[in-house]
């Protein structure tokens, strides 16, 4: 029956059928196909209890104050600083598109609105600069991928939802391998600069330029510190911290800024909550499908199957790995984290590995899958943005896979650059 709900799953999103809505039909369908009556009722009940968690809150703010700095020039002013730090080596304009969108990663946790934030202003840039188009689209896909792992990140929560482990330490634990995941693409950047010969003249940095950037920005520059320091010195939880980040992109953009007007909250409100009941959605019914399995005792009978290959928690780390890049490539972050960490915790548990460092590994992982096809949103997106073909775009990701699954491997194989800062403040 397991294989038959999963077939029927796959069919639904290949067809064309949105992924919430798919996992749920397939969800019912394996209930109808069960070899025990279940009401149907469940599924009403399942949906509801799902989503019924205040942590899942932070989603919506978060959503909010993304919006909030793209609708005035918080986004602007990140870049420009960003241009400041990096606009002046060899391929400075890839280079600036990576550490805005590190930036970026501080404030909204989505890897979609970074992409389209960063790419808006610096596709263009990059093509009228002489880049190939294949290189910038990918470049902005790829650097877009870093703000699932630095927090805030909302796939974080979820997996901190689904776990119970603190979203807090969670958020720690993903700052040093997200740096180390952007300092990877800025160091491809150079290496296919070099290659193929974009700005072959380098500038020098001026202070001036980085001062008066960082004045223009410091407002902005401080909210993901504010985040990360409020967490950890118990001002207020992850779930807080969210509404927080949105009253304080309010307040910088109306107050401070002064070019967020009261006409643009309305649509900013209606994009926040489109964008959050599209995740919720999603959420609901993986957890839906994700209860099917487990009352089929799916983790009962792969944690029976790995252990049996092995016991090894390296080797299972590698399985497990294998796994959720798959995966990655056909389901949502948030719906493969809902789904598959009820199935692999335990497993993964029972070897001796920690359930906060496998969930930065697991959102690592499935970091990937925003640039893997067939489903990668951030393909999606450059492709809009860019005009590019796809065949072309995904010519151009190739190296960018790579990067990203050799820091991966680093991440999962290194656990001290995940849990050393953790450790460090006590999270």
């Amino acid at each position: 029956m397991v294989l038959s709900v999963t077939l029927l799953l796959f069919v639904l999103m290949l067809i064309g059928v949105p992924i919430a809505i798919s996992l749920s039909l397939a969800a019912v369908g394996g209930l109808l196909a069960s070899a025990e009556l279940i009401p149907l009722t469940v599924v009403a009940q399942r949906l509801f209890t799902s989503i019924d968690s205040f942590p899942l809150l932070a989603i919506l703010f978060f959503m909010l104050a993304g919006e909030l700095m793209m609708v005035g020039t918080m986004a602007e002013r990140i870049t420009q600083f960003a241009f400041a730090c990096v606009g002046w080596l060899r391929a400075g304009l890839a280079q600036v598109s990576t550490l805005a969108c590190m930036f970026f990663a501080g404030i909204s946790g989505s890897g979609a609105a970074d992409t389209a934030a960063v790419g808006k202003m610096m596709i263009p840039l990059m093509e009228k600069k002489g880049y190939d188009k294949g290189f910038a689209a990918s470049t902005v896909a790829t650097s877009g991928t870093i703000a699932v792992v630095i927090p805030p990140s909302i796939p974080m929560i979820v997996y901190g939802v689904t776990a119970g482990v603190s979203i807090g330490t969670l958020f720690v634990s993903g700052i040093i391998p997200g740096i180390l995941i952007g300092l990877s693409i800025m160091g491809l950047n150079y290496f296919l600069a070099r290659k193929k010969g974009y700005d072959k003249e380098r500038g020098t940095f001026r202070w001036q330029a980085f001062g008066q950037a960082f004045k223009q920005g410091i407002w902005a520059l401080l909210l993901p510190v504010i985040i990360i320091v409020g967490i950890r010195g118990g001002v207020f939880t992850p779930t807080e911290s969210a509404a927080v980040a949105a009253a304080y992109a309010f307040v910088v953009g109306k107050f401070i800024y002064r070019d967020v007007t009261w006409r643009d909250l309305p649509a900013v409100f209606i994009r926040a909550a489109t964008m959050t009941a599209m995740v919720v959605f999603i959420i609901a019914g993986a957890n839906l499908f994700g209860w099917l399995f487990a009352a089929e005792q799916v983790p009962q009978q792969l944690a029976s199957l790995i252990l049996n290959l092995t016991d090894n928690k390296y080797l299972v780390l590698l399985l497990v790995n294998i796994v959720l890049l798959i995966a990655g490539c056909f389901l949502n972050a948030s719906a493969a984290i809902t789904i598959l960490t009820p199935l692999f915790l335990p497993l993964v548990m029972g070897v001796g590995i920690d359930p906060v460092f496998f969930g930065l590994v697991m959102v690592v992982n499935l970091s990937i899958g925003l640039i893997t096809p067939p489903v990668g949103l951030d393909l999606f997106i450059v492709q809009g943005i860019s005009n590019i073909s796809f065949d072309q775009l995904i010519r151009g990701i190739l190296p960018f896979i790579f990067v990203l699954v050799v820091d991966l491997m680093l991440i999962t194989y290194v656990p001290q650059l995940s849990m050393w800062l953790p450790a460090l403040l006590g999270t």
